[in-house]
């Protein structure tokens, strides 16, 4: 989230049609909190912090994704430190900052929402 309490959504051809948030794996050895950091920075530019982690789903062979694929996700709330976005030009085609209750607006991916109903919430795992 930047100061302003906003979201970076972000459009890609994996999801078509739909915002999701940008995320990224965990590398061998590397902890939750720094594979989101290194993501982050990797497709989006920004440099994060991370903050805590809101919740865990799973997705096997997710509606609406371009490939058959199973995920595990392990969604996380980050500070953003730096607000100028620059596109990985692979996996992300567009991006926008939006309040929270503002992107239940929008046409998110089943994930990306019951991520974003969990940080309105306030939930936390970690």
């Amino acid at each position: 989230m930047n100061r302003k309490g906003e979201l970076l959504l972000v459009s890609s051809y994996k999801w078509p049609g739909v915002y999701a948030v940008a995320g990224g794996h965990v590398e061998l050895g590397e902890s939750i909190a720094e594979a989101a950091e290194r993501e982050a920075l990797e497709e989006t530019g920004l440099k994060v912090r991370f903050r805590r982690i809101i919740n865990m789903q799973e997705a096997i062979y997710p509606r609406g994704f371009v490939t058959k694929r199973h995920f595990i996700f392990i969604d996380v709330v980050c500070d953003a430190i730096t607000t100028k976005v620059r596109l990985d030009g692979n996996e992300l085609q567009g991006y926008r900052w939006i309040k929270p209750r503002a992107a239940l607006r929008l046409r998110l991916n089943t994930y990306t929402r019951k991520a974003i109903q969990d940080i309105l919430k306030g939930k936390r795992i970690v």
